[in-house]
């Protein structure tokens, strides 16, 4: 083993909430007309561990996620992440992978990122290999887009890598700049979460078939992709004017009615009863996080109705959420 090389890694990789300009992070629309999007990490996260494993087991590598998978043929692994990241980074010894996620993948909150991102980063240290965040984001790309040809944006990637609240302008070239919200005080960002919360909808989906159809409508669909990326600037502008709650919540939901047009499976008719029923209780408005079809409403509200809305919606659950502005991190290494 090198010198440098590890025997345990713990790696912390956040969850986000997107505010704006969902959609435009799709190669065939950022490559003809740049991307925009405004998004935040949150205080949930998925904590990845890796170990070399120890011979004596008989095992070549053990994998515990929503499932438990013993494999000693590389190629027989069914998570599709794992085993791209262990192809990528190159190991060949027995390995041991474990995760715990503070909240339910298929959620909309880029978990599915988050995993990858946080898999390479332990991985990467596992093999005592330094990269950069530039090279970690890249990593992540050739992973999820490039080899398992999910039909995916980038946001996820960008928001796990680089941590914090930002506004993200994706160049043709798929350069990215990224221009991060300082806050010294706190004042903003705490008076941005104090008045979100999330709502479960207990649908947890595929998004896989969401997302194709909206990345083959990208063409008929440019007019409301362009309001979306639209939505992003104007959405760093509140911020960075100090938001309340209701503009907050109006901008929200006019992202929210263009993004239902992007694809067919995107709403339904439990999603906007929940959304309608929220509103009835207070809030000013919101969106689906993710894809679509389920998951997580983010909405928007006065603090003091928090508490009116949660006892209004009591066969739902409701997560309160707050900022986090590290991205991918490594907890623990020895």
């Amino acid at each position: 083993m090198p010198n440098n090389a590890k025997n345990f890694v713990i790696s912390s990789t956040p969850l986000r909430v997107s505010f704006a300009g969902g959609g435009t992070d799709f190669y065939d629309y950022y490559s003809k007309h740049e991307g925009a999007l405004v998004s935040s990490t949150i205080d949930k996260d998925i904590k990845v561990t890796v170990k070399r494993h120890n011979e004596i087991f008989k095992e070549g590598f053990r994998i515990n996620y929503s499932k438990s998978e013993i494999e000693n043929n590389l190629e027989n692994i069914k998570n599709d992440i794992a085993r791209e990241c262990i192809r990528l980074v190159g190991i060949n010894y027995p390995l041991y992978i474990s995760t715990i996620s503070d909240l339910p993948d298929k959620s909309g909150l880029g978990s599915s990122s988050s995993f990858c991102v946080g898999l390479l980063n332990a991985l990467f240290n596992l093999e005592g290999k330094k990269i950069s965040s530039d090279e970690l984001f890249q990593a992540s790309i050739e992973i999820e887009i490039n080899i398992l040809k999910k039909p995916i944006g980038i946001q996820d990637q960008m928001a796990a890598v680089f941590g914090g609240l930002n506004f993200y302008k994706i160049n043709k070239n798929g350069n990215l700049d990224i221009n991060r919200f300082e806050d010294n005080s706190g004042y903003v960002i705490n008076n941005l979460f104090k008045n979100l919360i999330l709502i479960w909808t207990s649908i947890q989906r595929n998004s896989s078939d969401i997302l194709n159809e909206q990345e083959k409508n990208i063409s008929k669909n440019i007019s409301n992709l362009h309001f979306i990326k639209n939505l992003a600037f104007e959405f760093w502008d509140l911020i960075n004017n100090k938001p309340n709650a209701e503009k907050v919540g109006n901008l929200l939901e006019s992202g929210w009615l263009k993004k239902v047009n992007l694809a067919s499976k995107i709403n339904n008719k439990e999603v906007t009863d929940l959304y309608q029923k929220c509103k009835s209780l207070g809030a000013y408005g919101g969106k689906l996080s993710g894809a679509g079809g389920g998951g997580f409403l983010l909405m928007s509200l006065e603090e003091k109705q928090i508490k009116n809305l949660i006892e209004g919606l009591n066969n739902y659950n409701k997560i309160n959420i707050n900022y986090n502005p590290n991205g991918s991190r490594i907890l623990f290494s020895e």
